[in-house]
């Protein structure tokens, strides 16, 4: 599935401007087909059961569906994203671009994902920007996306539990809080807890709720990247937002931010290809409190 021979070209390519993992965390790029990358990070969550160590979670985020993201091409990550052979998948924003009937190419192409333990999703900012929302929420559930608004679900494997949050995209602070609020009532204190948000701009809103893991997308990861310093991504994305790409944490919360495949304003990436993520969760029972800030 992994094209091994091409790992060090990669990553000498991507010098200064892969991501950083941070704590425990580990990361890996490793070399996919026609432009975009697969990733794999390993994320460690305090009290995390033993029978979920080592359990799976496919991220695909950001997928624009429109005349620059076309229904051949979402197939192609639909393929790649089921190669990956995880337990869990799930979609975090902006299945469409700016107009309702953009959803009806992306039904089409991700009816076909389906995962041990479902396949789940959020709306993003730009599902909202569609004169119909309400459409696009529809014919997103029903094509096997079961979209988490300001909910959550139980998530099981061999006996153990975690539950995956969801919530609608938001601009503030305050909403976001007050929806993770409605996601996690009624879950159990002991479980642990999954936040799917389409911004990474909340993590620290996330912290003080407790959740263990934030998977985000939004930013493409800059999209358009000049270069890097350290932890800093040099790209006009990171005026709006800290958090760009790759593995954060706050506390013992920690987050992952997809590139996404999709582009906003130019159809075009600089040193920063799409990306299909493996998430792999491990225990953790001692996380730093330290992370990109």
């Amino acid at each position: 599935r992994f094209d091994a021979s091409k790992r060090a070209f990669l990553l000498r390519g991507m010098e200064g401007l892969t991501a950083v993992s941070f704590g425990a965390a580990t990361y890996g790029v490793i070399s996919g087909r026609s432009g975009y990358e697969f990733t794999e990070s390993s994320i460690p969550v305090r009290d995390l059961p033993p029978a979920l160590d080592g359990f799976t979670i496919g991220l695909v985020s950001d997928i624009h569906s429109s005349s620059f993201m076309t229904k051949k091409q979402m197939d192609g990550y639909c393929a790649a994203l089921m190669s990956l052979d995880t337990d869990l998948i799930v979609v975090p924003g902006d299945f469409v671009n700016s107009r309702t009937e953009e959803v009806y190419p992306f039904a089409e192409s991700f009816s076909a994902l389906h995962a041990p333990c479902g396949v789940y999703g959020v709306l993003g900012n730009h599902d909202f920007y569609a004169p119909d929302p309400d459409r696009v929420a529809r014919e997103v559930d029903a094509c096997g996306v079961r979209l988490l608004r300001n909910d959550s679900v139980i998530i099981g494997k061999n006996g153990a539990r975690f539950a995956l949050m969801g919530i609608d995209d938001v601009g503030r602070s305050e909403r976001a809080t007050s929806h993770m609020q409605s996601a996690a009532r009624g879950v159990p204190d002991a479980l642990p807890r999954v936040l799917l948000c389409h911004r990474p701009y909340f993590l620290e809103e996330a912290a003080a709720m407790g959740i263990d893991l934030v998977l985000s997308g939004h930013t493409h990861g800059g999209q358009i990247v000049f270069g890097r310093i350290g932890p800093v991504v040099l790209t006009p994305a990171a005026i709006a937002s800290p958090y760009v790409w790759g593995n954060y944490s706050r506390g013992r919360t920690q987050m992952y931010v997809s590139r996404g495949i999709g582009t906003v304003g130019l159809p075009m990436r600089v040193n920063c290809p799409p990306e299909v993520t493996r998430i792999t969760l491990r225990r953790g029972a001692e996380l730093p409190g330290t992370g990109q800030s």
